[in-house]
């Protein structure tokens, strides 16, 4: 064999090695760093309530008849309901800090597992997770009766892409983006530079683009976004910001990171969403 007939079969071998290697096609290789759950019972699990609104359990079927599991906090007296889709670590009773923030802004909060998380049946992937979003968005709407127009489409981090793929195929009152990241190609090629060879379109599907999703027509907006974020930098929040279209709001903490804006900025970060409720029902009052 000469060498041009091994340079075609070699370039084959090069390809093809490439394309198995890809975010899309290798996802055992990259599903450790994508999704770090943590299963029941880790967590704070044994908190009956959060800021004095009492825990419901509840469980709800995902659309490939894996059974989820959500905590619902209904504040009596509440006109908006929080869907709360969290990040890729931990599960919703390792965000008890956030919740318990959210509550104290007056709302409802409904926080679900996605599955492979806490007490979720089945494993994520990216496809998973947003329809693991819809489920819980049905059972909010179908089961527990609450109109689309008073509930508040919330995405932490991985969940960041998660609410605004939920943004893309339902409707909603408003879209808050906490600690989120432009898309996950960007984010993903910041933390393993090898991943710069390869196109967008050779990472999971769907693309969880909050930038395409901001840029276009959308529910009124609230970013929220630490400025000591080591996770996702601050630069992604602040481009969300410029490029996204109105109606916006740009809530920044200086003193949080990735998650811990409950602690650290937590006052600043309650009173931003409450603000930004209140804005919701004033603009509904002038319709």
């Amino acid at each position: 064999m000469n060498l041009l007939t091994k340079t075609p079969l070699a370039g084959l071998a090069l390809g093809a090695l490439y394309l198995a290697l890809s975010p899309r096609v290798a996802v055992p290789v990259y599903k450790p760093v994508l999704f770090r759950p943590d299963r029941y019972p880790n967590g704070e699990y044994h908190l009956e309530s959060l800021s004095g609104i009492k825990r419901e359990d509840v469980f709800f079927p995902s659309t490939n008849g894996k059974t989820l599991h959500g905590w619902f906090f209904e504040t009596p007296g509440a006109d908006k309901t929080i869907l709360f889709s969290h990040g890729n670590g931990g599960n919703l009773a390792t965000r008890t800090g956030l919740v318990g923030a959210l509550l104290e802004t007056g709302a409802s909060v409904f926080i679900y597992d996605y599955q492979g998380y806490g007490r979720s049946e089945g494993s994520p992937n990216v496809k998973r997770i947003c329809q693991d979003g819809l489920s819980a968005y049905r059972f909010l709407t179908k089961e527990v009766g609450i109109d689309f127009r008073d509930i508040i489409n919330y995405g932490e981090s991985l969940g960041s892409g998660v609410a605004s793929y939920l943004a893309m195929n339902v409707p909603t009152a408003a879209l808050v983006l906490q600690s989120g990241f432009c898309s996950l190609a960007r984010i993903g090629k910041e933390h393993v530079p090898l991943l710069h060879v390869y196109p967008d379109w050779l990472f999971p599907q769907p693309e969880l683009n909050n930038l395409a999703t901001v840029r276009g027509k959308h529910q009124p907006l609230l970013i929220i976004h630490g400025m000591n974020d080591e996770t996702v930098p601050f630069a992604h929040g602040q481009e969300l910001f410029a490029e996204a279209s109105e109606p916006k709001r740009f809530a920044v903490l200086p003193n949080a990171g990735h998650i811990n804006m409950y602690d650290v900025d937590r006052q600043l970060y309650i009173n931003a969403v409450k603000e930004f409720l209140n804005s919701l029902r004033a603009a509904a009052i002038t319709v």
